[in-house]
């Protein structure tokens, strides 16, 4: 066996944002840990910023590597100028993407420093980090939970996907998914992992509602009709 072979591994952006006038963002790379992810999620939630959803890279990553976030946009300013893909457990450092005043859709990319190929590319929607300043509407996994608690089925795929995203731990996996029942299974899920991740958490659970009870899911959106 070679030693100090780059290993690749499998990897997650995370972006979060602030509601402020100004545009601040928070940008992770980090390996693919649920639990790590989990944790990031509850901090940023509880310093006053919010998830922007996005597919993470597609292809590996070599852990030790050092990688540059850009933004095509002139006024943007993001700290560090690169930072080195690794496993921290607690506390991964992350890039700080300022703009003053944003108004318009931009792309952030990821690239291998001295490469100029990105290995992750994605748009930024003005709908998806401006604040409205008009009050919130309730979520719909939280106004249609008594539904959801009823008619969902596919409770297995759905917290295997949970897990994948970092919306809860293997601990809660295994919890939920011994419960015989799936109604107890999502009242389970409502009360603890949901209710913790807040608003990130429930946004995560409505995505995948959507790819594993789309009918469902469809039904319920023609009732608020």
């Amino acid at each position: 066996m070679k030693v100090g072979v780059p290993v690749k591994i499998n990897c997650n952006m995370l972006i979060y944002k602030t509601n402020t006038a100004f545009l601040t963002l928070h940008v992770y790379l980090i390996p693919c840990d649920p639990g790590l992810q989990q944790e990031l999620n509850r901090r940023q939630l509880s310093s006053g910023y919010r998830a922007i959803q996005k597919p993470h890279p597609e292809k590996s990553l070599k852990m030790g590597d050092r990688f540059i976030l850009t933004a095509d946009l002139d006024d943007a300013k993001i700290y560090p100028e690169n930072l080195k893909l690794r496993y921290k457990s607690r506390f991964p450092n992350f890039f700080e993407v300022y703009i003053k005043k944003p108004d318009t859709d931009f792309m952030l990319s990821l690239a291998q420093k001295n490469e100029r190929q990105p290995v992750w590319t994605r748009e930024i929607r003005k709908d998806e980090y401006q604040s409205t300043g008009h009050k919130q509407v309730e979520h719909f996994v939280d106004k249609h939970q008594c539904d959801l608690i009823a008619r969902v089925c596919n409770t297995g795929p759905i917290l295997d996907n949970l897990l994948r995203e970092g919306v809860i731990q293997q601990e809660d996996y295994d919890t939920i998914g011994i419960i015989p029942t799936t109604q107890e299974r999502m009242r389970k899920l409502f009360s603890g992992p949901l209710k913790a991740g807040g608003q990130a958490a429930k946004d995560v659970f409505f995505r995948i509602l959507e790819e594993k009870e789309s009918y469902l899911v469809a039904d319920l959106k023609r009732k608020e009709t």
